[in-house]
């Protein structure tokens, strides 16, 4: 904006038409031109000055500072803090998705319904994904319980109970000894906890632990599945994610009246305490349909493919005639809200493996020809 120069500027032009004045008057001739002329110079050159003066605003004119949105947005992000779940469910997922909040142990959580794009449902499946995602479960099972529900299965997921915390080592404190003889407690000197043997008083110990993640899990699959018809003639599935699989296992070998499959999608030990393992489960599981799917490679697990082929090897040893494993084509990239090839195999195994089978033993059971009574010859004594 050069406001000084253009100051200057018109200052030093002034100065040159009061001494063509000062000529004018000693030279009578040239009074009226010169003059005329220096007061048109004059003008012109004191109005960019008066332009630029007029453009200055005032201290009671000046307009009000900009508002910084960007810190208005902080502000009010950091006042309305995060909202709850159930709130961010209902803003992210579509209408036709029921959200279920559900409450057992003291302890409050959702599942997402998904019903059947289909007359009459091949079944249920029940999606339990991995414990150690947080909020993040809703990403890991959203491909597949749409395209299931699509093609005709009701699905449900189930938010996963948070995983037991590590127990920390007892650590035994050192002995701290003073060799001051004014240490010794005198008789206005109160006794120090530890001299005296009293132990204080921790502030854990009015709040309750949560129960074990075993008894937790185990309580939301049966809430879960209170919520889930009982129809007969129809497949019930749990598809169990990483960690949660072996629980998965656990629950059907403990509740054989279920009658359900089990699908494993990248199983996954789990390193909580007291957590089962799968290499115990496969004799228990005989009379079960498991389909072992899984990745490799997979992303952070490198032995995915070993891991598969020892689970493989253990079912066969537990000779397990209903275990079925299948490697998902591509490497895994991430939970995407469509994975293709995912859903594909997925669909694919539950057709062969368990919907085909089961169609087949009741088309026999339906259509088998009662058996014929043995006949004897007539006045025969049986």
């Amino acid at each position: 904006m050069y406001k000084s120069r253009p100051r200057l500027s018109a200052i030093a032009s002034i100065n040159v038409p009061l001494a063509a004045d000062r000529y004018a008057i000693d030279n009578p001739a040239m009074t009226y031109p010169i003059s005329l002329n220096t007061l048109l110079l004059v003008a012109l050159i004191s109005l960019p000055a008066l332009a630029m003066a007029q453009e200055q605003p005032t201290a009671t004119d000046a307009p009000a500072p900009a508002t910084d949105m960007g810190a208005l947005y902080d502000l009010q992000r950091g006042e309305a803090g995060n909202p709850p779940l159930d709130e961010k469910l209902g803003r992210q997922l579509p209408a036709d998705t029921s959200v279920l909040t559900m409450e057992t142990g003291g302890q409050r959580f959702h599942a997402l319904r998904q019903e059947a794009e289909r007359a009459e449902p091949w079944g249920w499946i029940l999606l339990l994904p991995d414990p150690g995602m947080g909020e993040a479960w809703t990403q890991q099972v959203e491909a597949l319980r749409f395209d299931l529900a699509r093609h005709g299965w009701l699905t449900l997921a189930l938010e996963p109970p948070q995983p037991d915390l590590p127990t920390l080592p007892e650590r035994s404190l050192p002995v701290m000894k003073s060799f001051s003889q004014a240490s010794e407690p005198t008789a206005n000197t109160p006794p120090s906890p530890a001299s005296s043997g009293a132990v204080p008083a921790s502030a854990d110990d009015d709040t309750n632990p949560p129960a074990p993640f075993a008894e937790r899990f185990n309580e939301r699959i049966a809430l879960a599945l209170e919520q889930l018809p009982q129809q007969e003639n129809q497949s019930h599935i749990l598809l169990a994610f990483g960690r949660a699989a072996s629980w998965s296992a656990a629950y059907i070998t403990a509740h054989p009246e279920l009658d359900a499959s089990l699908i494993l999608l990248d199983p996954l030990a789990d390193t909580q305490p007291n957590a089962p393992m799968l290499s115990e489960l496969w004799e228990p599981l005989g009379s079960t349909r498991v389909l072992d799917l899984y990745h490799a490679p997979l992303p952070g697990y490198p032995a995915a493919a070993s891991a598969a082929r020892i689970r493989k090897a253990q079912a066969q040893r537990a000779k397990m005639e209903r275990y079925r494993q299948a490697k998902i084509a591509p490497p895994f990239t991430g939970w995407q809200p469509q994975m293709p090839w995912l859903t594909q195999t997925v669909r694919g195994v539950i057709k062969s493996q368990i919907v085909e089978p089961l169609e087949q033993a009741r088309a026999l059971e339906k259509y088998a020809l009662p058996t014929e009574p043995n006949q004897t010859k007539p006045g025969t004594v049986r």
